[in-house]
């Protein structure tokens, strides 16, 4: 996060920067200087790897700097306000997703032992609720070979989130088919290599877990990470004893999808956009207006034209998702976005997408089986 940098922008509406916004300054324990080939040396705030909390007051500036580093997997033209604001290119948003749909994801790893015997193994709905959504939205990010977790309390199912210690007396945890996320975040990064940043306005529980801490005050960032953690030792340590994770539990990418005989017969299929929000192909709408890091159109035209060359030619029944995704953006890459329409006229509404995205529309084609 460059010096100088403006990370509000005008409006809900607009994405141009927000005019006599306060420019970004990094707190001096955490500044860092690049070296670049065009622009000389900057300096900046660098988040190391590991767990980092941003915390702060309602309307100082916490999910402005999380939407900021949302938007850092991208490319910034001059005038934006954020050309210097990078971000980890596999960084994925985590929501919780209520109402969609779910094929056999294994989200064992959070959610086990549900009353009615539903196996979490190979998990699947067509209405997920608020923890199972969020749960999915993990496992598939980390599908998708996600470095870093972005995570807003805000938009997140609190129960996935945090258990505090009274209701762990109240209801007791062999009644409680939750694993909340709390419990497997140091998991993640040691032993997959998953980083997390999450902004927290409300709840501690995660001052005990997280390496550094950023407050946000008058939309300028502060170390008190030391500060935190003294504070956090005057309480009793809600973090112990705790489950940690048995290489059993971790969860198995091996998911094989078909389109069916239909699809790869039909030549005809119609891609259809409907904005940033869905994409609808042979009448099949596929909803996006949860996965927050498409920020065109075009983006969601080019998934939808994705879909329907991968339903035509590689759901076999044979590859995985990740080999179906990886074939995708190896295509693109090498032949270009028009590769996936293939016909004489090609649209010029598209634009490319991250492998991350094409995981999140075809994790949400409720037509796949």
């Amino acid at each position: 996060m460059a010096d100088g940098a403006i990370l509000p922008r005008e409006s809900g509406v607009s994405d141009r920067p927000m005019k006599q916004a306060v420019p970004f300054c990094a707190p001096p324990s955490m500044a860092v200087e690049l070296r670049l080939p065009n622009a000389g040396t900057i300096r900046g705030m660098g988040i190391a790897q590991g767990i980092t909390l941003i915390v702060g007051g309602g309307y100082h500036g916490k999910s402005t700097l999380l939407k900021a580093l949302e938007r850092g997997v991208y490319n910034h033209i001059a005038g934006d306000g954020r050309e210097y604001v990078i971000t980890d290119d596999t960084a994925v948003k985590i929501r919780a997703e209520d109402g969609r749909s779910i094929k056999k994801t294994d989200i064992s790893m959070f959610i086990n032992g549900l009353p009615n015997g539903r196996d979490t193994k190979l998990f699947a709905t067509e209405d997920a609720s608020g923890s199972t959504s969020q749960a999915a939205n993990v496992i598939e990010a980390m599908e998708a070979g996600t470095q870093l977790f972005l995570i807003d309390e805000d938009t997140s199912a609190t129960n996935f989130m945090i258990r505090d210690e009274l209701m762990a007396r109240v209801v007791h945890p062999n009644m409680e088919p939750i694993t909340p996320f709390i419990d497997r975040v140091d998991e993640l990064s040691a032993h997959y290599g998953i980083s997390t940043i999450l902004v927290a306005g409300s709840c501690g529980s995660y001052f005990y877990k997280a390496d550094r801490v950023i407050q946000m005050m008058g939309y300028q960032p502060a170390d008190i990470t030391q500060t935190a953690k003294q504070e956090a030792e005057r309480f009793l340590d809600m973090t112990k004893d705790k489950p940690v994770l048995k290489a059993a539990e971790r969860p198995s990418f091996a998911r094989v999808f078909t389109a069916g005989k239909k699809a790869a017969a039909n030549d005809r299929m119609k891609v259809k956009g409907m904005g940033k929000d869905a994409v609808s192909i042979d009448r099949d709408t596929i909803e996006l207006r949860y996965v927050e890091q498409l920020v065109d159109n075009e983006q969601t035209m080019a998934l939808g034209y994705m879909v329907k060359y991968a339903k035509q030619h590689l759901f076999d029944g044979k590859k995985d998702l990740r080999q179906i995704a990886g074939m995708l953006e190896a295509l693109v890459k090498e032949q270009g976005i028009g590769a996936v329409c293939e016909g004489r006229y090609l649209p010029c509404n598209l634009a490319v997408v991250r492998v991350q995205e094409i995981f999140a529309c075809l994790n949400r084609c409720r037509t796949l089986s």
